[in-house]
């Protein structure tokens, strides 16, 4: 029998990992940090650029996103930008609809996502998006967990820099 104390430390470890999501955590992430980007830019974005460590890379580009009938990055990324609300975390895509879908594939056949290897990711969680429009740019990264931003600025001003730890919470 456990102890009191195991107990509540797995009960603790439970609650800081385990986050609702919608669909596989990876492309999700992905959006979020692209919504998040979004979001300080202020405007829809006439490019986003996408830099991925190989272990997001390879865990999202095959797997469905719910709600839209379509598997992969370019989806939820469209998605991220266009209906996409940081402030739902991992369940960011919550508001799709087919109306939206729509929009999302307008999106991507734009041409204003960019999807990169990051070869020197410094954890095999890292998601850097860079959202453009005309001369004003945002930046997000989250690294090491689904949830974890560590960098956060828009055009010159750092809003949010974080050391890049493996201890990070969810």
């Amino acid at each position: 029998m456990l102890s009191l104390e195991e107990r509540r430390a797995i009960i603790d470890l439970v609650h800081r990992e385990v986050v609702p999501a919608m669909g596989c955590t990876e492309p999700v992430a992905v959006a979020l940090c692209v919504a998040k980007a979004t979001e300080l830019l202020g405007t829809l974005p006439q490019q986003i650029n996408v830099a991925l460590s190989s272990n997001v890379l390879k865990n999202a580009m095959g797997v469905g996103i719910p709600g839209t009938g379509m598997i992969g990055l370019p989806i939820a990324i469209a998605l991220g930008a266009t209906i996409g609300k940081s402030e739902y975390q991992l369940e960011v895509l919550k508001d799709v609809c087919p109306e939206a879908v729509e929009n999302g594939k307008r999106y991507i056949d734009s041409g204003a996502i960019k999807i990169t290897l990051n070869e020197n990711a410094p954890s095999k969680l890292h998601i850097e998006v860079t959202a453009i429009d005309g001369i004003e740019s945002a930046k997000a990264v989250i690294s090491v967990a689904h949830t974890n931003f560590v960098h956060l600025s828009k055009n010159d001003e750092v809003l949010l820099s974080k050391e890049i730890g493996e201890d990070a919470a969810v």
